[in-house]
């Protein structure tokens, strides 16, 4: 079965989604395909701290294991990260990018809203061999990124991590359209709460009850997680 996920960078139910798809499509567990959307394009830069009961809910909805965001963390405005995304699927490189964009904005906490931060985590994706910090402290002092070899300019700029505007928008016309359509296609649903999971025949939950419907597929689910973890040591 293929399923689509619509998610915000921004959004914390979101990132507990992307956490739970990466764990149902390493056991092979349906065909997953994930969709950015800017949920909030008004929110200010750098984004305000995340809310307590925000925090909270991500908190109770989390499983054993799972990063979970923390009360005042920022909350960016994530247009370029769903820019960085949207262009990263020309590169085949989505899925490392979602994983990439995720942990920054969540874990690390680095500002994902600027461009710079944005170029440094795209050239991690797309040259792993690279050293991170390396390449930060290249991006700090504006020096080079080490040529990729590469004999196709674009691609090269690309691989220096290029891949979104100085404005944090798309550098490309498909990465525009890509972005462009999916939220046509949130819009269309009617603006369903994120995480929002998607198939052929319509949705299949959103919200809360989307991050329950995929805790419910993985070996060891919510349920039996909550159990376990009540017994007594």
């Amino acid at each position: 079965m293929r399923i689509s996920v619509i998610g915000d960078f921004a959004d914390p139910m979101s990132f507990l989604a992307s956490q739970r798809v990466a764990q149902l499509s390493s056991l092979g567990c349906c065909d997953w395909t994930w969709l950015a959307v800017e949920a909030d394009p008004l929110r200010t830069l750098p984004g305000l701290p995340l809310a307590a009961d925000a925090a909270a809910q991500a908190a109770a909805l989390a499983l054993p294991g799972e990063s979970v965001p923390q009360p005042g963390d920022p909350v960016p405005n994530s247009r370029a990260a769903t820019a960085a995304y949207a262009e990263s699927v020309t590169d085949n490189a989505a899925e490392a990018m979602r994983y990439a964009l995720f942990d920054a904005a969540w874990i690390a906490r680095d500002h994902v809203d600027e461009p710079e931060v944005i170029r440094s985590v795209a050239f991690a994706v797309l040259n792993p061999q690279a050293l991170a910090g390396d390449v930060d402290e290249r991006i700090r002092t504006n020096r080079s990124i080490t040529y990729s070899g590469d004999p196709d300019p674009l691609r090269d700029t690309r691989r220096r991590g290029y891949l979104v505007s100085r404005v944090g928008g798309p550098l490309t016309n498909a990465g525009q359209e890509r972005i462009d359509g999916w939220r046509r296609l949130w819009r269309g649903l009617g603006r369903p709460q994120l995480p929002v999971l998607v198939t052929d025949a319509g949705v299949i939950a959103d919200g809360s009850q989307a991050l329950e419907w995929l805790a419910e597929r993985l070996p060891h689910g919510r349920t039996q997680a909550a159990t376990v973890s009540s017994q007594p040591a």
